[in-house]
């Protein structure tokens, strides 16, 4: 059960991760991601909601560190990282990409973060 709940904070990462891969996270960016985790992830868009807040407020990782921070969360859990859970990881991921404007940075990194989920 934990488990899944590090994942969802891993999908909160990788949401600020697109967000802020382009030009910073501005505050339309935040408001989205806020409200496609809620469509996406109901009950448990909390986790990623909290994780995305920590990171923008306190942390400020680099974009790559953020990204490897989430894949490693992944990693660990990949026994309970169904094939739903990727895609809806991906369909967060894409979404929240194009609420950022979907730049070719963004491409980059869903297409990476597609091939990074097919190794689990």
């Amino acid at each position: 059960m934990f488990e899944n709940r590090d994942i969802y904070r891993a999908i909160g990462e990788l949401a600020y991760v697109i967000a802020k891969a382009t030009n910073g996270l501005q505050p339309e960016e935040k408001a989205a991601f806020m409200q496609i985790i809620k469509e996406e992830l109901k009950f448990e868009a909390w986790a990623a909601e909290s994780r995305f807040e920590i990171l923008d407020e306190k942390i400020h990782p680099t974009i790559d560190h953020a990204y490897n921070e989430a894949i490693h969360e992944l990693k660990l859990h990949q026994e309970h990282l169904t094939p739903e859970l990727k895609a809806k990881t991906l369909a967060v991921l894409r979404k929240v990409a194009q609420a950022c404007g979907n730049t070719e940075i963004d491409e980059f990194i869903l297409d990476r973060l597609e091939s990074d989920l097919k190794k689990f």
